[in-house]
């Protein structure tokens, strides 16, 4: 548990989008908030680095308490599961759902508070942080609620089965951002991922394909992320 007192001022420029102008004339421009936070871990993966079963469950959540300028909650379940179905190949299910609202005093999640998906740890195949709501200038906005789901396969790379420091896997990742529990917007991306464990940190790399872009979704194939955690 953590408890915080922030402060938070917003500038808007000649291009602010409107929805952050609608926000500031609704709320002010300069907030105190006063955040707890309080986390919860299960975990029975039988490894840290490239498990093979066990699973690993995560409750978050935050409210910024009545007192200060905004009084708003953001929570967020996390469930992730290794089954092996063979030697050297292992399925590995994910799921994410989180959702925030304002409280007492405020109408909604502050738009700074938004969730976002999109990317090589979220849906795979789109930009980072693109996914879901646009605001007026047409860029991303987020949204009150995320949901993310994975489904991916591991197995050993042919003629290196000994090489335990890479991982690769083939995968079917799917998600959304939206302003309520509204799953209309689902966008799904399937292709092949590689993780190794360098000498330099963890490096993980994909290589995805959309499924049903649309609209103003921004795609990107090739993504990479160094020093992440597996």
């Amino acid at each position: 548990m953590a408890f915080d007192v922030k402060y938070t001022t917003l500038n808007t420029g000649e291009n602010a989008p409107t929805e952050a102008r609608d926000f500031i004339n609704q709320n002010g421009s300069s907030f105190l908030t006063l955040p707890l936070s309080i986390g919860w871990t299960h975990d029975t993966l039988d490894r840290a680095i490239f498990p093979t079963r066990g699973g690993q469950q995560r409750v978050s959540g935050l409210i910024a308490i009545p007192g200060g300028d905004l009084s708003f909650y953001k929570i967020s379940l996390k469930d992730q599961h290794y089954i092996p179905l063979a030697k050297d190949l292992v399925l590995r299910l994910f799921a994410e759902i989180a959702y925030g609202d304002g409280l007492t005093g405020t109408d909604s999640l502050p738009f700074f508070e938004h969730f976002f998906a999109g990317g090589v740890n979220s849906v795979r195949g789109y930009e980072d942080n693109t996914l879901g709501p646009r605001d007026s200038n047409r860029d991303p906005f987020g949204g009150a609620m995320k949901f993310v789901a994975s489904a991916e396969v591991f197995f050993p790379i042919p003629f290196f089965e000994d090489l335990k420091s890479v991982r690769v896997g083939a995968f079917f990742d799917a998600g959304t951002v939206s302003d309520s529990f509204d799953f209309a917007g689902l966008r799904y991306s399937v292709g092949i991922s590689g993780k190794w464990l360098s000498p330099f940190g963890a490096l993980a790399v994909s290589a995805a394909i959309p499924l049903n872009k649309s609209g103003d979704d921004r795609q990107q194939m090739f993504q990479f992320t160094f020093g992440s955690g597996f």
